[in-house]
């Protein structure tokens, strides 16, 4: 059956409760959801504050220290506590100009976090990332931890295989690229197919049939629906 994962802790989509906090991250737990996709920045000190964007009001949050992130930010650590559900998908932000070296830095130091934090909120956690040297290098370090490539548009040729070898667990692509075809050669190389961010219900249905085995949504009520036959 296809999971049903809330975008950024939303239940009811955007202007709802506030995206990337924890009360999001509470309200997305009690609404049937199997997991919850967040995104991480890392401050310039270390610190994993969860956030869309790369900029806040007080500065880019990757070149900010943590004292100096906005109050309603939450924490990594903070966030994994609030979401109970059975997946987390922490999403890691790197800057474009930072993907290669300091991509795979970064990739490693979230490794280290999140086994750190095993069992913080009692979830499976997966790692993606548009960076691919970024989640190679959790792969890399033989932490266990899944990880998923995010592909924003039409799939290259061989991509399938070379992350079936590389040993993904997932392709997070773009809900408009994926098809039963794309979707059945995912599952024959031993990958899950993820699609983001799913919120109209005929597209739903659609994923749904081709076997899609995750859908990213902002509203993630209708996607449940659509995963039990209601749409």
């Amino acid at each position: 059956m296809t999971e049903i994962w809330s975008h950024r802790g939303y239940v009811d989509g955007p202007g709802s409760i506030a995206e990337n906090t924890v009360a999001a991250f509470a309200a997305a737990s009690s609404c049937g959801v199997q997991g919850i996709e967040l995104d991480v920045w890392r401050t310039a000190d270390g610190a994993w504050a969860v956030h869309h964007d790369r900029g806040v009001a007080t500065g880019n949050l990757d070149e900010l220290r943590w004292e100096d992130v906005p109050p309603d930010v939450p924490s990594l650590s903070e966030a994994l506590a609030s979401c109970r559900v059975d997946v987390v998908n922490v999403e890691l932000k790197v800057a474009e100009e930072a993907c290669g070296a300091q991509g795979r830095a970064l990739g490693a130091a979230l490794a280290a976090e999140l086994v750190g934090q095993q069992g913080a909120g009692g979830s499976r956690v997966v790692v993606s990332s548009f960076c691919r040297e970024a989640v190679e290098e959790v792969l890399a370090l033989g932490t266990g931890l899944p990880v998923g490539l995010l592909v924003g548009g039409a799939l290259p040729d061989g991509l399938v295989g070379e992350l079936a070898r590389a040993g993904y667990w997932a392709l997070h692509a773009h809900h408009s690229v994926l098809d039963q075809e794309t979707v059945a050669r995912a599952h024959e190389a031993g990958l899950r197919a993820v699609a983001w961010t799913v919120d109209d219900p005929e597209e739903m249905h659609r994923l749904v049939a081709a076997g899609t085995d995750v859908l990213i949504s902002n509203l993630p009520r209708l996607g449940l629906q659509a995963a039990s036959g209601h749409v």
